[in-house]
């Protein structure tokens, strides 16, 4: 693994601050300088929430939505995302490398908070409390971060061989000249778990829609989330239910449209903070203005199969589509669904063409979709095809009546339904043990076609749903077993 220094924490300070380099003049702050009061607390926090924002959105989530079977890449998409989008990247792939190198900076960041906060000399209780909750947050975002990881660098969780699986390198404690190995996958959940727990012991910060920084109802959402992965289906439903009675999903087209472009909305547990004056992962890929041909030119546009999904009455087909002509390599497409899901934020703009949104980690409506698939897996029908209805029905479709594997795969289309754009369809096809092809894109003369491209097909063992930790990584850490032998 790369050396991820403590000092790293100043580069991170500087979205808000700038480090004090003629206090400490050194590449990383002195323990014992560093931690003396509160407010130096509170800005090792602003550095933690700085990488969040680095790490939740843009160039974290595309690749995996490239390599998904959701798009078709347009003729002038400039190869962007293109080895993903061919299934032919290496350990060398930079948006891979990216992911790895930062969300470990982040628990590194996260880890000089849990090892260090303890030693601050506190006033009272209510600067107790302060700190406690501060605690609580850096192991919550611990465990995002691993959890993260987890998705893409290690298979599946399954109860019955994640003992032997390969798991994440678990850094608990900074060390720069550390090479610690991989642990088990098992061991790594169980971390994720740890972390979890002790947020909820720490973190008092009671949820509420739009909020800016982890609360209780965070920690329910990210906890359903892992409960679903590792088949705790039971769990996973029970939290689910906590969101769903207290963050109300949109049920218009305003109201939907407010959730991404305004970025606030009843049913978003959270945002990460954006402003003119900090802001970073630009969205464009998938609707962008090209000012030269003056028309629209994206990279990638959703296959035709994917629009056939909604219904007219669906709010979401309104929302997360635009229909209009678009010009790609000079070459002309009429009336063409683009992703409309990352349309730029008015408060957020500087310019006319700008494309920034302030990522949504959690959204209630992943909570009908986590407790329609556990109970599904866990033999529960009834409860499945109920949520995926009351899911389904607010956002303006139509009920299903459907059972046995009919009904879980239209458990998995919603999926779709609700999150595409957002980085979930690879890790669902990875957690069923789902191949694909890819097929019926909208237009075949706007495509760049090839091997690789639009008639792609990757069958469910395939190594790459799983990435290989970065070449780099590996070369200065011997410890670090592959993942493609």
């Amino acid at each position: 693994m790369k050396k991820l220094l403590i000092g790293t924490l100043c580069s991170a300070l500087t979205l808000f601050s700038a480090c004090d380099l003629d206090k400490f003049p050194t590449d990383s702050i002195a323990q014992d300088e560093a931690w003396q009061s509160l407010t130096d607390a509170q800005n090792f926090r602003i550095g933690i929430y700085s990488y969040l924002q680095v790490i939740s959105s843009g160039r974290n989530i595309f690749p995996q939505e490239y390599q998904s079977d959701l798009y078709n890449a347009l003729a002038g998409f400039g190869n962007n995302g293109g080895d993903m989008h061919r299934w032919n990247f290496t350990s060398s792939q930079y948006d891979i490398e990216y992911i790895w190198q930062y969300n470990y900076v982040c628990i590194n960041n996260c880890n000089n908070i849990i090892n260090n906060i303890d030693n601050i000399t506190l006033a009272n209780e209510e600067e107790r409390t302060e700190a406690n909750n501060i605690k609580g947050e850096a192991y919550l975002l611990r465990a995002y971060c691993y959890h993260t990881l987890a998705l893409r660098f290690a298979r599946d969780y399954d109860p019955a061989t994640a003992a032997s699986n390969l798991g994440l390198p678990l850094v608990l404690v900074n060390d720069p000249n550390g090479k610690p190995a991989r642990s088990t996958l098992e061991v790594t959940y169980q971390q994720i778990k740890s972390d979890i727990a002790q947020a909820r012991q720490l973190l008092t910060s009671a949820g509420e829609a739009n909020s800016y920084y982890f609360t209780t109802d965070v920690i329910d959402a990210l906890e359903a989330r892992v409960d679903l992965y590792m088949h705790n289906y039971d769990e996973a439903v029970a939290l689910s239910r906590n969101i769903i009675a207290k963050y109300p999903l949109a049920t218009t087209v305003a109201d939907l449209e407010n959730v991404f472009l305004a970025d606030e909305g009843t049913e978003v547990l959270m945002r990460v903070y954006m402003s003119t004056d900090d802001r970073t992962n630009e969205m464009p890929y998938f609707l962008q203005w090209n000012t030269a041909s003056n028309a629209y030119d994206p990279y990638y546009v959703p296959s035709q199969w994917v629009i056939d999904l909604y219904e007219d009455s669906d709010i979401r087909k309104q929302v997360y589509f635009l229909q209009d002509n678009l010009i790609t390599n000079g070459i002309e497409g009429n009336g063409i669904y683009m992703l409309n899901k990352f349309p730029g934020n008015p408060d957020l703009k500087l310019t006319t063409y700008e494309y920034y949104n302030m990522w949504k980690p959690f959204r209630a409506a992943e909570s009908y979709l986590i407790a329609a698939e556990a109970s599904y897996l866990n033999s529960n029908e009834t409860t499945a095809l109920s949520m995926l209805n009351q899911l389904r029905t607010q956002r303006g479709a139509s009920t299903l009546n459907v059972t046995g594997e009919a009904l879980f795969q239209s458990i998995k289309e919603e999926w779709i339904r609700e999150y595409i754009g957002e980085g979930q369809r690879l890790e669902g096809l990875k957690r069923w043990g789902d191949g694909f092809t890819r097929h019926d894109p909208q237009n075949a003369n706007i495509l760049s076609t090839g091997t690789g491209m639009e008639t792609l097909s990757i069958s469910p063992d395939d190594i790459r749903f799983v990435w290989e930790i970065p070449a780099n990584d590996q070369n200065a850490n011997q410890n670090l077993e592959p993942n493609w032998n």
